[in-house]
């Protein structure tokens, strides 16, 4: 039976968008879920998700909202004037784009010190911990990728003994479902206008012919915050619909397509 996993990532970035991410667990196709342990919302979010076994609660490794657990004197490197991390259209406009590898970028200069990312890297692991009381199902990156982030994404991964969740989709060790509804500029009215369920449900054959696939959303309902800190705000209500409506859900009944998690499917090892 082919099996399709959903998973929401930025899980906390906002309240509003945990309320939308917990009701996509709980009602919906959400299988993974992607906490930031940096955003004053990781608490309640992880509270919220306690407990559910159907899902694989992770964390994406966030560099770039909000700011970091560390002291800002303590990397000083990562943040801007205001304390805050350095959010990922800066580092674009400030650091020149070498290369390009679907979500892999080299960039001159190298945007992250090795010490000071994998500081703030230890410390938010170390805070899920807290939170769950255990380590994340896996590690994913967000946003942005560099040599050197990647690196340390790894290396903290090795420490803590947990899949990095990116490596199934860059060495295509999993059918990638194509969220091509996230259009490129992905202004307001783009996002208004988008339609997710008729992109996914085009894509049914596909999944049905793979063993496993993955699907990456970012669901929730919007909130003031969100529209102030992210350019991924509207798309966030689109992709809820998605993944809560019960036309979807039938439609993979009908085509016998099962929701798993990482755990169910054994694709993480």
């Amino acid at each position: 039976m082919p099996k399709l996993i959903v998973q929401a990532d930025d899980l906390a970035i906002t309240h509003a968008a945990t309320l939308g991410t917990v009701h996509s667990v709980r009602a919906g196709m959400v299988r993974a879920a992607g906490l930031f342990t940096n955003r004053p919302d990781a608490a309640f979010a992880a509270a919220e998700l306690a407990g559910i076994e159907q899902l694989d609660l992770g964390m994406d490794l966030n560099l770039v909202t909000g700011a970091p657990l560390l002291d800002a004197d303590q990397v000083p490197s990562l943040v801007g004037p205001d304390g805050s991390f350095r959010t990922s259209h800066q580092i674009k406009a400030t650091h020149r784009t070498l290369a390009q590898e679907g979500f892999y970028s080299t960039f001159e200069p190298e945007p992250f010190d090795h010490d000071q990312t994998l500081a703030e890297a230890r410390a938010q692991v170390a805070r899920f911990f807290d939170l769950v009381g255990r380590p994340p199902a896996y590690l994913h990156h967000h946003s942005i990728i560099s040599p050197m982030l990647d690196q340390v994404l790894h290396e903290v991964a090795a420490e803590s003994d947990v899949p990095v969740m990116d490596d199934l989709m860059r060495f295509d060790r999993v059918n990638q479902v194509a969220n091509s509804w996230y259009a490129t500029p992905f202004t307001a009215e783009a996002q208004v206008g988008c339609d997710p369920i008729g992109d996914f449900l085009g894509q049914l054959d596909q999944i049905a012919a793979h063993e496993v696939s993955l699907l990456i959303v970012h669901p929730g309902y919007l909130d003031a915050e969100l529209l102030d800190i992210t350019s991924y705000h509207v798309v966030r209500v689109r992709d809820l619909d998605l993944v809560t409506s019960p036309r979807v859900l039938a439609a993979l009944a009908d085509r016998g397509i099962e929701l798993a998690s990482y755990s169910s499917s054994g694709v993480l090892g």
